[in-house]
C-alpha cells in the first residue's frame, strides 16, 4: 500500500514538473506557435487554473498532474504501465496532428472545399510557389538549381534546427 502511494505521489511530482516545464518554456511571442512544435500546443492557463484567480501555484500544477494521472490510469490500479502511456502518449499525439492538419487546410485550402489539391499543397500558405520559393533562398550561386553542396549545406542548416532527428545523417557507410 505504502508503494502504491509512493509511486503515484512520485509520478503526479513528474506530471506536474512536466506541467512547470511546458509554462516555463513556452514564449507566448505571437506568430511562433507555429514554429514552436509541441510547445505550442500547451494545455489552456485555465485548465490548471482551477480556482480561476488568475494564478497558477504549486498545488494547482499537483492537482492536474494528479487528474492526468487518474486519466490515464485506465484500469484505476493506482499505476501506469507502459500500455497506458502509451495510449495517453497516441491520443495527444493525434489531437496535436488533427489540430495541425485543420490549420493546414484553414491556411491553404484557396477554393474552400475542405481539402487540398496537388497545387494548393504546392502553392503553400502564400501566394506563388513554394518550391520555387525555396529554391531561390537555397540557391546560394543564383544559378536556378541547387547543387549537392548547396543542398548539404540547406540539410546541415536544417539538421542544426532539429538536433536528434536522425533525419539529416549520412548513411553513406549503412
Amino acid at each position: 500500500m505504502k508503494r502504491n502511494i509512493l509511486m503515484t505521489s512520485l509520478t503526479a511530482l513528474a506530471l506536474a514538473g512536466t506541467t512547470f516545464a511546458a509554462i516555463a518554456a513556452s514564449d507566448d511571442k505571437p506568430g511562433r506557435a507555429d514554429h514552436r512544435g509541441e510547445r505550442g500546443m500547451m494545455l489552456p492557463f485555465e485548465e490548471i487554473d482551477a480556482d480561476a484567480d488568475g494564478k497558477i501555484t504549486a498545488e494547482e500544477m499537483q492537482a492536474h498532474a494528479g487528474l492526468r494521472f487518474d486519466a490515464a490510469d485506465t484500469d484505476k490500479d493506482g499505476l501506469l504501465d507502459a500500455a497506458e502511456m502509451q495510449a495517453q502518449m497516441l491520443a495527444r499525439a493525434t489531437a496535436r496532428m488533427q489540430e495541425r492538419s485543420a490549420r493546414m487546410i484553414e491556411r491553404m485550402d484557396r477554393d474552400g472545399d475542405g481539402k487540398l489539391s496537388a497545387e494548393e499543397m504546392r502553392a503553400g500558405p502564400r501566394k506563388g510557389d513554394r518550391f520555387e520559393r525555396m529554391l531561390s533562398r537555397l540557391d546560394k550561386d543564383a544559378d536556378g538549381a541547387l547543387s549537392r553542396a548547396e543542398y548539404e549545406a540547406a540539410r546541415e542548416m536544417r539538421g542544426a534546427h532539429r538536433l536528434g532527428d536522425g533525419h539529416h545523417r549520412d548513411h553513406k557507410g549503412d
